[in-house]
């Protein structure tokens, strides 16, 4: 009786773990979800406190970064550019996985069955969570925030945590569960798993320090590879240096192109008379058809904001919105990169640019309230 009071106090520990960090979760990681809907004002402002003290704070600012590209729709790497892609197919299906494992769970409580062991079950114990983890991933992989891969990784270890917790719940309650247990892996088809067990003592002391030291290994492997990629996309991006700062082209393009845009922009006495004396630019290229809401641009009635690339755009035509970028902690390094350590930015003025003429054909100010005002949105 005691061990089975304390099994069910540690399921009923673990859910609560699970559903706090998954509401967490859900407000940070489908931050991209209520962005394209009416109320993402509200929703920033609900969390935008958090995100404001994470960039003014030198030490975390880093957090709220991405690793890869949301705005650049095109890159030098084939890989970078169809991460996006490969994030909606883990999440579709991960989200379809996860509703076939409910629908199967709850049939056999209606027929009040013993222990579901087909269908999903038949060679993996927990493929609901294992749903939700390739779920979790294609998240992360469309909104690649540090701060969401931190929350993925959490959530994993929650999963892991759970699941351990409701297998000693069945091998109680259901005779056949270790035969079960024998035959199946836990995330993985039993033919596939490594066979890695890791054990950390018998008391609760060592079991709490065991994981929570796998727990900062994982953790500090993960964000390892997220720096690796964010290398990988800075190099694969277009950009040109100029003396004021840098000039990052959502779209590929040719570099003598990027240069001429920039210089051509650069020389419209509106836009001189707007940068006089600025420094620590980060100024986006992109084409005149094309209207992206998380970068400070002027949007014509009739039009929509959205990231596709349009299909019959006018190669020749480019905006150049100018921005001032804005650093976490006491400002940009000596010598670092502006986009490397950009957080946030300030919208100076737009320029449009006819590079078949090479002349700027018009200036804009900025749009007196930007779609996400001055939240956190990602930079590149």
């Amino acid at each position: 009786m005691t061990n089975e009071t304390e099994t069910g106090k540690g399921t009923v520990q673990a859910r609560r773990a699970l559903w706090a960090s998954f509401a967490f979760y859900v407000l940070i990681a489908f931050e991209f979800f209520y962005m394209a809907s009416p109320f993402a004002a509200y929703f920033y402002a609900v969390y935008g406190p958090g995100l404001d003290w994470l960039q003014a704070s030198g030490p975390a600012s880093w957090i709220i970064q991405f690793f890869m590209p949301h705005l650049v729709e095109e890159t030098r790497s084939v890989l970078i550019d169809i991460h996006e892609l490969v994030g909606m197919i883990l999440l579709t299906g991960g989200l379809a996985g996860f509703a076939i494992g409910v629908i199967q769970i709850y049939r056999a409580k209606l027929r009040r069955d013993d222990a579901v062991m087909g269908g999903l079950y038949r060679h993996i114990r927990h493929p609901q969570y294992l749903a939700l983890i390739v779920a979790s991933i294609g998240m992360l992989l469309i909104w690649p925030r540090y701060l969401v891969l931190v929350l993925t990784v959490t959530v994993i270890f929650i999963y892991i945590a759970l699941a351990k917790a409701e297998e000693g719940i069945c091998l109680r309650q259901f005779p056949g569960y270790a035969d079960y247990m024998k035959r199946t892996g836990m995330f993985l088809p039993e033919w596939f798993n490594l066979n890695v067990s890791l054990r950390f003592g018998d008391s609760q002391l060592k079991r709490f320090a065991g994981w929570a030291l796998t727990y900062a290994i994982v953790l500090g492997l993960a964000l390892l590879a997220a720096f690796g990629l964010r290398v990988l996309s800075m190099n694969a991006l277009y950009t040109y240096q100029g003396d004021e700062g840098i000039y990052l082209s959502i779209v590929e393009i040719a570099d003598e192109d990027l240069a001429a845009v920039a210089a051509t922009a650069r020389s419209a006495p509106e836009v001189q008379a707007i940068l006089s004396g600025k420094t620590h630019l980060l100024n986006y290229v992109v084409p005149t058809e094309m209207y992206i809401a998380e970068i400070p641009m002027y949007l014509p009635p009739g039009e929509t904001f959205g990231h596709s690339v349009p299909y019959d755009r006018n190669p020749a035509l480019y905006k150049v919105v100018f921005t001032e970028a804005v650093f976490g902690g006491e400002g940009l390094p000596a010598g670092g990169d502006i986009l490397w350590n950009a957080v946030n930015k300030i919208p100076l003025v737009e320029a449009h640019v006819d590079l078949r003429g090479k002349a700027a054909v018009t200036a804009l100010p900025p749009p007196t309230e930007p779609f996400y005002g001055n939240r956190q949105v990602p930079l590149f």
